[in-house]
């Protein structure tokens, strides 16, 4: 699973490197190294290392969003879980 993710965000760095996107102030605020490290460890790690990382950066503005972010990616993954829980238990039953 962590390469995926690490081939995902390696191929949209290169998407944003080699076309116009690249020279677009607004790509550059969205696509932001700190942004991409946040959100790729809230994925990964959950809230607490999303924190962590932001934190002892002193990232103050993303330290809020990755708690929200990772507690996010908790809720839905649960019911994800449990949704392919229920699918597997009837279709072995």
């Amino acid at each position: 699973f962590t390469g995926v993710h690490g081939s995902i965000l390696w191929s949209l760095k290169k998407l944003v490197e080699v076309t116009k996107m690249d020279k677009s102030k607004y790509w550059k605020k969205v696509i932001a190294p700190q942004r991409l490290l946040t959100a790729s460890s809230a994925a990964i790690g959950g809230p607490a290392t999303a924190a962590a990382l932001a934190q002892s950066n002193q990232w103050e503005s993303l330290l809020t969003p990755s708690l929200l972010v990772g507690n996010v990616g908790y809720a839905l993954a649960t019911f994800i879980g449990l949704l392919f829980y229920g699918a597997a238990n009837k279709s072995l039953l």
